[in-house]
């Protein structure tokens, strides 16, 4: 009784219930009788939508799939067209009982039946149109089930670190759940509605923005503490202290800012609107594949990979936007391994490490350059010295990571040469087979003989290939 329909079924109803019902005619004003469960009662909203008729009325005849009421009630009722929404098997059954055969009814197909007799005895079918086929919105709903968990998780996520702004963790948290949601959107920008994409974009844009500062303060005390632990500042060092007043400081104006703009409200606002994506008018139309989604993917993928490949590490800003592009497949990758399939949602641990490396290397970069700026405030002005060691103790990370990786990538880079001319010689190889092949198809490939007067054969010309020869065309 109180099973629903599939998203997937109800978007395929969607699209197909208008053209079928459309063969009624325009001056037919139907009415709607529908079995009260929940499934049927949300297939007869569908369908007086696209008949063009608000009320629906509820049959328990349908349900209970009780043939003598049901006729009953259709004898007795005042409208000339009455669409009926039940259940398998009744519907078969009242299209055998009325039509004598009927093809087997799947989910979603709809029978129409002149009815010619009262009382009602033999009908004359109409039209009979099977149900549509849901495989191509199964992929959609997947990818709208891991977009609205992932918007969920920044709900909850936004609403703990409210709670407690001085956990560094919540912090952390929650910017990763504005990223993962960012990642999803952009991943699925070609398909959905521009205008959609781009209001729910700039809200998770904004608030990732304004909280990257207190977010690179709560880097740089990790790292000072790590220091005062090390060894390398001392126990009685008063830099924990100022990095702590000035991360107040910060996060007080943030939490300011997020409740004077109302965040969290606008979150779980934007959680809603996600809940049922806009998409462009062409999918809601056709839906979408998965290889539609694994194409998308590995496009993307590719461009990360060439762009690691050459990727200079002594260049801040590069570096940055590679992680940035590697964390947000890692979250594709992570969120939408059902559509994209095993392959490539194993691909996100990988992508996840490559984003931690450069990450470190990202953070000891930053780590320096907010020391230094940090050293000029007068807030910091008992602590400079302090500050100096951990722009130096950094400046020193950035140089050992980056020496290190790029030792790493030249070691790497014979083996990717070597695989990729192990792949050109073996797609050559490919092609000279297939060239021979076609060779000795066109030499087998004679006249019949014909037989002469006297019947001997008689020898015929050898048939040629309608291609040029492998001279003339260009080599691989």
């Amino acid at each position: 009784m109180d099973r629903r329909l599939t998203s997937s079924g109800a978007r395929a109803l969607r699209v197909a219930y208008p053209r079928t019902f459309a063969l009624l005619g325009d001056d037919v004003r139907p009415a709607v009788w529908s079995s009260p469960a929940v499934r049927a009662l949300e297939t007869a909203e569908i369908v007086a939508a696209a008949a063009g008729t608000e009320d629906i009325e509820v049959h328990q005849s349908l349900y209970a799939q009780d043939v003598s009421a049901f006729f009953s009630e259709l004898k007795a009722a005042d409208a000339l067209c009455v669409i009926a929404v039940g259940h398998a098997p009744f519907v078969d059954q009242l299209a055998g009982r009325l039509l004598g055969t009927c093809p087997p009814f799947g989910k979603g197909t709809a029978v129409a039946i002149d009815l010619l007799e009262v009382p009602i005895g033999r009908g004359v079918l109409r039209w009979f149109v099977a149900g549509p086929e849901v495989a191509s919105w199964e992929e959609l709903a997947l990818v709208e089930r891991g977009l609205s968990g992932a918007t969920s998780d920044l709900v909850s996520c936004a609403d703990a670190f409210l709670a407690n702004s001085d956990d560094s963790k919540a912090l952390l948290d929650f910017r990763v759940s504005l990223r993962r949601v960012r990642s999803l959107l952009q991943f699925l920008e070609p398909w959905q509605s521009k205008k959609q994409n781009r209001r729910c974009e700039h809200t998770l844009k904004e608030l990732q923005v304004a909280s990257a500062h207190l977010r690179a303060l709560d880097i740089l005390s990790e790292t000072v503490d790590g220091l005062v632990e090390s060894g390398e500042l001392g126990e009685n060092s008063l830099l924990p202290m100022a990095c702590a007043k000035e991360r107040a400081l910060e996060c007080s104006s943030f939490v300011t800012h997020m409740r004077k703009q109302h965040s969290l409200k606008e979150l779980k606002g934007l959680a809603r609107d996600l809940g049922q994506l806009s998409w462009k008018s062409k999918v809601a139309e056709r839906g979408l594949s998965s290889q539609d989604f694994k194409e998308r993917f590995d496009q993307l993928f590719n461009e990360v990979d060439e762009d690691l490949f050459g990727l200079d590490l002594r260049d801040g800003d590069a570096v940055y936007v590679a992680r940035r592009d590697a964390k947000e497949m890692h979250y594709v990758a992570e969120r939408l391994g059902d559509v994209l399939g095993a392959e490539r949602a194993q691909m996100s641990e990988a992508l996840d490490e490559i984003q931690r490396e450069l990450g470190a290397l990202s953070d000891a970069r930053s780590n320096k350059q907010l020391a230094d700026e940090c050293s000029k405030s007068p807030r910091f002005r008992g602590v400079r010295a302090d500050l100096g060691v951990v722009a130096r103790d950094q400046a020193e990370v950035v140089s050992a990571i980056t020496s290190g990786l790029e030792r790493r990538e030249a070691d790497a880079r014979p083996e990717k040469a070597t695989k990729k001319s192990a792949l050109e010689l073996e797609q050559k190889s490919k092609a000279k087979k297939k060239e021979s092949k076609d060779k000795k198809k066109y030499k087998k490939t004679k006249a019949a003989p014909k037989e002469t007067e006297s019947g001997s054969e008689e020898p015929q010309a050898e048939a040629t290939s309608p291609e040029t020869s492998a001279e003339s065309q260009p080599q691989d």
